[in-house]
Order: C-alpha cells, then structure tokens, then sequence
C-alpha cells in the first residue's frame, strides 16, 4: 500500500517527541488504510501570538535556564518576562529586543530564580521565544508553547536508575487548574493515585517527579489531563550515564494528537540508536505508515513500515534495526495514521559517525555521545523561524528540510543576527525535489547566537539539530512556522 503525501489545510501550531521494534505480546501489525484529510498548514497572514510560556527550569539537578527571544522582523520588541515558581510570580521585567537578532536571557539572573517557569508578553507578535536547560555536562533547548491545551501528551518517558523525568505544570492563569496525569505502560493506562487532582494554584508552577509514581521503565507514556482550569506542561528528561547514554532533553507536551507528522532530518548507523514512539490515546485500533526517506533517494524511496497500535497503548519502532534504511546520511521520516496519534523520535548517540563513501552524502555531526527528543511538526509552511541556536558550535548545528509536495521547493535561509540580516552563503533559492530533503550546516556567524529564516516556495518541514553543553550532546527541534502562500499536498503515488 502506498504512503500518501502530507497535505495541508488549516493552522495546528504545535511544538512538540522517540522509537525500537513493535511491543511484545500483541498481534502482527494489520495492513495500513490510511484515508484521512490532508496535513494542516499555516494560513496567509497569521501572525504569530504575542504571549509564550516556558514551562521549565527544573530537572534532577541543578541545570541553568536561559530563555532566547528571536526577533526577526524589523520592529523593535518590548517584552515583558514573569517567572512562577510554587510560590507564586516573580516581579515583571521589561526588556527592549532589538530588530533582527535573538537575545539570550539568564532567568536566574533576571528573574532571581533559575527554576522559573517564564510567561513572555510581546508588543511583537513575530518574535519567537525558546528555552535552554544546560550544565556543562548535558543540554536541550526547545520553543516554548504558544497556548495552554486542556491536554498534554508525552509519548517518549524513561524512568530507571541513571534516567529520571520531572514535569512541569505551570499555571499563569487567574483560576485554579487540578489535572490528572496517566501514565501508560505497555500493559495499558492507569492514573496513580498519587497523580490524581494534583491542585496548581492560580499563578504559580508545580514540579512533580514521574520517578515517584513510575519505577524502572525504559519506556512510558503520560498524558496531563486538565479537570478543571488551565495548565502548560513540559518534562525535563535527564540520563547519568551511569549505566547508558548521558544527556537531557527539554519537551514540551504535545496538545492534542495528529493523523500526520513529519520529522526533517534523521539518521541511524555506527553508534545511532533512532526510535520511533507512536502513541494511540484514543478507544479504537490506530494503523500506521511510517515512510524513512534517504536524501537524494526520493524516487526509490524504500518500503514504508506498517504498525498498528492498540487503543490506549503505545508501539516503538527500531529504525535502526531496519536495514531498509541506509546508515550513513540523513532521513526524513513521515508518519500517517487513520486516527489522530501522538508521534516522538529518539536519539540516542554511543559512538562517532562512519565516513561517507560517497562526498555527495553529509554525515551526521560528529558527536560520540548524547541524547536528543523530537516531536516533528503536523503542519507545513512556506516560512519558519529557526530559534536562537548557536552557530559557531563544533561541530557545527545544521538546518533540516524536508519537502512532502509534488512540485520543486526552492529554498532560501537568512540569517539574523547582531542588527541585520543576510542570505547563508551557498543556502540561496536551493532546489529540493518532491519527496526529497536537504540539510544546510551552519558556519561561525558575526554573532555567537543567531536565529535563521527559512523561506520556501512550496510548504516544507523544518528541523534544527543542534550540539550542546559544550560538544557533549545532542538536540533535535522543529522550528516555529511562520504564514505565507500555502496549498494542499496530494497524496505519495499519485499523478
């Protein structure tokens, strides 16, 4: 059965999680029959909001938060910072960011409390706004949630005795919020008592340890569920080293599921552990169809995986098991289902890349450790903002696109940074064929942060890969879809 193409229709911003074989136990997975609307995509004209809110700053050990404002339009911002930890709200701070250019903000420094979660209010409503959690021994960043959601999913959770996870809810709001959080194993859902009408206050933050209610678990579920009043959530993912990989990642709780999501840049080989986690929050059966696509391999591409997920479960694919997928060189990776799901990708890294055979292949960055979660992106667009990310890394952060359509997507990306704006050399109007992808590294920029706009001529998924805490691990993120011209994308295979 035939992939069909991610399409789009309408605005689903969502900011958002990884992978191994299907779960034991349960039937060989059914054929796929995917039938379902197109892939929404961000309309002409929509602004992006002016409030964004950092639900972190808190891990399992003491880490420092920086919070990055990106304003890559040409209007100076005046944005207003308000940290809440369980105590309530810290006095508001106002800064001036400057057109063309991300600022970094210390929070500990500016906000008197590196634990804070930050409510961030613009005058700008292009400004983009992310988080970094970072020592020197591991770091993530991830953009901040543009609303509040009644939901919250977490498909990729590990809790064992080098991994903890601890989740943030932050309340802003003026009401009371009470959520339950669920957690799903592989032999199903439950909400532990202890996690049942868990009260965040009006304005404040609450951190919960998932380490209390789950025990020894490679791979879990959780999905906050508000009872009443309003919460954002974001878990903070931390592993020792101890006993595997060493590294952390910074998510955001995915809002709602999605029938279709893609991830642009991916890879597998020597010291590549890449899974895919689907989960299925919903009562009946969900089928699947994964697509893995080599750059430059669009019209060969190799057989889509089929998977098919209980209600109320979840199922890991190992892609780096498969050896339909060459290990060396990037992937893009599409996922469609007949019914809504929540889909992450891990990345776990124990050894340095194998060389390319072949000079016209870029490899991977050259990193011999680290951890990295991403929860792709279920909307296309014709502009994105990649968030502050630092450019003059070792080795260098790279920037990932993917175009699902049917027509060539000619790409541009600028970057902004120290009051001004220019092309990246070499990254002017760049050809990518229907299915295929390409993946742009960044050089030493006049600036130690910049952030980096991606036009396209076709709606595409973007994606930032990225080292951290200094050349020690590993992060993936989509980057924050802009508005433009879009159009619908036809299905894979057809005329």
């Amino acid at each position: 059965m035939k992939l069909m193409r991610l399409g789009l229709v309408t605005v689903v911003a969502l900011a958002l999680v990884g992978l191994a074989s299907v779960w034991s136990g349960r039937p060989d997975p059914e054929p796929a029959a995917v039938e379902q609307a197109p892939m929404p995509a961000v309309r002409t004209g929509e602004a992006l909001p002016a409030t964004w809110y950092c639900a972190s700053g808190t891990a399992s050990r003491a880490l420092a938060h920086y919070v990055f404002l990106s304003n890559p339009t040409g209007d100076a911002a005046t944005v207003r910072l308000t940290g809440y930890t369980a105590g309530g709200a810290t006095p508001t701070q106002t800064v001036e960011v400057a057109p063309k250019g991300p600022l970094p903000l210390d929070v500990g420094a500016v906000l008197g409390d590196p634990t804070a979660s930050v409510l961030v209010e613009s005058d700008v409503a292009g400004l983009v706004v992310d988080n970094q959690l970072s020592d020197e021994e591991a770091g993530d960043r991830a953009a901040c949630a543009r609303s509040s959601s009644d939901a919250w999913y977490f498909p990729a959770l590990s809790i064992t005795r080098d991994a903890g996870a601890r989740l943030t809810l932050f309340n802003p709001f003026p009401a009371d919020a009470g959520v339950d959080i669920e957690i799903g194993l592989d032999t199903g859902t439950r909400v532990p008592a202890s996690l049942a009408g868990l009260v965040v206050p009006a304005g404040t933050a609450r951190v919960v340890d998932l380490g209390q209610a789950v025990q020894r678990r490679d791979q879990f579920t959780a999905v906050v569920r508000s009872r009443s009043g309003r919460v954002v959530a974001a878990v903070a993912q931390t592993f020792d080293g101890s006993i595997g990989p060493e590294g952390l990642w910074l998510t955001n709780g995915v809002p709602g599921p999605q029938p279709r999501w893609a991830f642009a840049g991916g890879f597998t080989g020597t010291g590549v552990a890449e899974r895919l986690v689907i989960q299925n929050p919903g009562d009946r059966r969900s089928r699947v169809l994964v697509q893995v696509t080599p750059y430059g391999g669009a019209s060969d591409p190799p057989e889509p995986i089929e998977v098919a997920v209980e209600p109320r479960h979840y199922a890991v694919v190992d892609l780096s098991a498969e050896t339909r997928i060459p290990g060396v060189g990037y992937h893009s990776i599409e996922v469609e289902s007949d019914r809504p799901v929540v889909v992450a990708r891990t990345t776990t890294l124990s050894a340095g890349p194998d060389p390319a055979t072949d000079a016209g292949i870029a490899v991977r960055p050259a990193l011999g450790r680290g951890v990295a979660l991403s929860t792709g992106t279920p909307v296309l667009a014709r502009s994105w903002t990649v968030p502050s990310i630092n450019a003059g890394a070792d080795p260098a952060p790279v920037v990932a696109v993917h175009n699902p359509g049917e027509g060539i997507a000619r790409v541009t990306l600028e970057v902004v940074a120290a009051g001004s704006s220019s092309a990246l050399p070499g990254a002017t109007d760049v050809e990518v064929a229907p299915g295929d992808s390409v993946v742009v590294p960044l050089g030493p920029a006049a600036a130690p942060e910049v952030a980096v706009v991606v036009t396209s001529s076709e709606p595409v998924a973007v994606e930032r890969i990225t080292v951290y805490a200094p050349d020690v691990d590993l992060a993936f993120d989509p980057a924050v879809p802009g508005h433009g011209r879009n159009r619908p994308l036809v299905p894979l295979g057809s005329s």
